[in-house]
């Protein structure tokens, strides 16, 4: 992804920006693995750099339940899904952020798969990056939103790739999520990275994540090597 790739998405924010002024809010979403982090991260560079504005990514991940908490909802396998997630906060932290106002973010610790103490604060921003699979929930809330899509099996294959990297991690640095399946044998361990792309993230991309897809401003199409295949805007009605 070169800086030109993405020229039609930053003059999507730039021009929001420029007609109602700060902040904007920009949503981005996609199924599990489709690269909204790594996306919104780069975005959020290359827009600082280009307009010297004040820009952050934060992703809805904060704002899932404790796992206590999904525990006794008994909502642990529906994690991801839109239930599990405080929509409240979210619609709170949006509301202090367009109204310019300092916000914070509880924190997700992707060591342990599960919320932590404290809060992550977050000063008044001219542009606001909040990326998640649920984001497009919110999408009344977002000046610019952008669907993050691959082909589905390109989906699954970077979900089961990301699972082995964060698999092999753990045998080098303690995790209390991936510990258990350290020594699972290699064939078992993609069986059930296979297994929980075909009961929790494809079910909740088909259900959850594509019906927003139309709402977006901008789709980006990826290729199997991370490259764009295609940014296509909706035109305004």
């Amino acid at each position: 992804m070169s800086p030109p790739d993405l020229d039609p998405i930053l003059s999507l924010i730039i021009g929001a920006q420029a007609i109602k002024g700060s902040p904007v809010v920009v949503g981005v979403t996609g199924g599990v693995a489709v690269g909204k982090s790594t996306f919104s991260n780069a975005l959020a560079t290359l827009l600082s750099d280009d307009t010297g504005l004040e820009v952050e990514a934060i992703t809805s991940d904060g704002f899932l339940y404790p796992n206590a908490v999904l525990a006794e909802r008994g909502l642990t396998d529906r994690k991801g899904f839109p239930e599990s997630y405080d929509v409240a906060a979210i619609a709170a932290f949006l509301a202090e952020v367009r109204a310019g106002k300092p916000a914070s973010v509880p924190v997700y610790d992707h060591h342990i798969y599960d919320i932590i103490d404290g809060h992550m604060k977050v000063a008044a921003l001219d542009v606001l990056i909040f990326e998640g699979v649920n984001a497009l929930q919110f999408h009344d809330e977002f000046d610019v939103s952008i669907y993050l899509d691959a082909e589905e099996p390109i989906m699954r294959e970077w979900f089961i790739q990301r699972t082995i990297k964060f698999r092999d991690a753990a045998r080098i640095e303690y995790s209390p999520f991936f510990d258990p399946w350290i020594n699972v044998a290699d064939e078992l361990f993609l069986e059930m990275a296979n297994s929980a792309w075909d009961l929790v993230n494809l079910p909740n991309l088909v259900d959850n994540i594509e019906p927003n897809r139309p709402l977006a401003h901008a789709v980006i199409e990826w290729e199997a090597d991370h490259t764009i295949r295609s940014i296509t805007i909706r035109e305004s009605s």
